[in-house]
């Protein structure tokens, strides 16, 4: 029973050894050209285009941003009314004072527009999502598979220990001699068998 509990775990052993080691090359692979199979996998998903996703996934120079001319025209139009509600309320307020009011709250919902647009400039530029793109990517092509491999390496130590001792073991059993029964009687005791067999003996000779 004992043989074959360790049979099994030593199946188990090498196929989680195996197991192990397909995923550390997987990984391995993947980690050699990541950028083409993320960019390539979230396109297939997404159906964004190339220029979107280079321009997040590898955050260089020599990508531009694909929203730039159209936030730059959402800023010009920004600026122009504001330019436009500054004159506005120059030349119409001293003529009808009561504009006033509606013009400074048409400046104020002007000024918290143009707050939320630099708000959304910066979430619309590469730095975030990059930053968390290369954080994810050392995380698992450098921890994920330092641990792998670390793993894997104390997967095949325990493996081979495992198998060496089984094989060892018909062999440590044959070092055992066989025990044979333990004759602990007294040789004065009546009731011992040998004893008995001589009285028998005794009496038929008589």
């Amino acid at each position: 029973m004992m043989t074959v509990m360790s049979l099994v775990v030593l199946v188990l052993s090498w196929g989680s050894l195996g197991l192990e080691a397909a995923t550390a090359v997987g990984l391995s692979d993947f980690c050699s050209s990541p950028d083409t199979y993320v960019l390539n996998l979230t396109q297939e998903e997404t159906g964004l285009g190339s220029d979107i996703l280079n321009y997040y996934f590898l955050c260089n120079q020599a990508v531009s941003n694909p929203f730039q001319q159209r936030l730059t025209l959402s800023q010009r139009a920004l600026a122009n009314i504001h330019s436009q509600l500054q004159g506005l309320e120059r030349e119409a307020v001293p003529h009808f004072p009561s504009a006033q009011k509606p013009l400074l709250s048409l400046e104020e919902t002007l000024n918290v527009t143009e707050g939320n647009f630099h708000q959304l400039v910066a979430l619309l530029h590469c730095r975030g999502l990059h930053k968390d793109y290369g954080a994810a990517l050392r995380g698992l092509c450098e921890d994920v598979l330092e641990g792998l491999l670390f793993l894997l390496l104390f997967s095949l130590l325990s493996a081979g220990a495992l198998a060496t001792a089984l094989c060892s073991l018909p062999r440590a059993w044959a070092l055992f001699p066989p025990s044979d029964d333990y004759d602990d009687t007294d040789d004065d005791d009546p009731f011992n068998p040998q004893e008995s067999k001589r009285f028998v003996q005794w009496q038929s000779s008589i």
